[in-house]
Parts: C-alpha cells; structure tokens; sequence
C-alpha cells in the first residue's frame, strides 16, 4: 500500500493505495508514511476510500494517527470508508471518536466549516 498526498483547501489529503488491505503486512509503513505528514499546521484528510479490508493492525494504525494528531494540534478526518472498514469501526465504536465522512470532499468541507467554527469563536 502507498500513501500519496494531494493539497486541497486548507487540508492534506492522502489517499491509500494500491491494495485494498490495511493489515500487519503494510501496517508499519503506512503509519509512518501517514505521520511524517503531520506538522502541526495542516490538519489531515485519510481516503479509505480503496481500503477492503482492515485487520486489527489497520486499526492500530488509525489510532495512531488520530492520537500523534491531537498531540500535534492537527486534526484528522477519514473519508470514503467502505463497508467492511465501516463495519470494523462500529464493531469497536471507534466510529464514535473517529471523525468520518462520506467522501473526500465532505471531509475537506467538515473541516474547512470547523476551521470558520473556530475563527468566529464559536
């Protein structure tokens, strides 16, 4: 799996790629792909939007950025998850902290409205 970012408004988007398995074979690379994005300014859209499959070490690696995020000052939202990643999360109620949006562009829209949200003091 690769992880390939691409500038949108106000937020990084990176999209996993070229498998549909998030597991402990590409675990540990793609955690350290997704967190050397992380700076502190940029906060993150995640496209899970090809990603089938995720086993217990996909998972480990969501939390993962979600926490190095909230240490980070950044915020981090997933996007386009499937069902059978969407079925994983609920299972675990990662889906009740995890910020999750429909597609791509929601989640690049959530988190322009939120910046705004905060900019007015909201």
């Amino acid at each position: 799996m690769i992880v390939r970012p691409t500038r949108s408004p106000g937020a990084l988007v990176l999209h996993l790629e070229r498998s549909e398995t998030l597991d402990c074979h590409c675990a540990e690379a793609v955690k350290r792909a997704v967190l050397s994005h992380l700076d502190g300014r940029t906060d993150l859209v995640i496209d899970l939007g090809r990603v089938e499959f995720m086993d217990s070490a996909g998972v480990a690696v969501l939390v993962s950025v979600v926490k190095a995020a909230r240490l980070n000052g950044s915020h981090v939202v997933f996007a386009a998850a499937r069902a059978g990643v969407l079925n994983v999360l609920e299972l675990i109620r990662l889906d009740q902290i995890f910020h999750l949006q429909p597609d791509v562009a929601s989640a690049t829209r959530y988190l322009a409205d939120r910046r705004a949200s905060v900019a007015r003091g909201a």
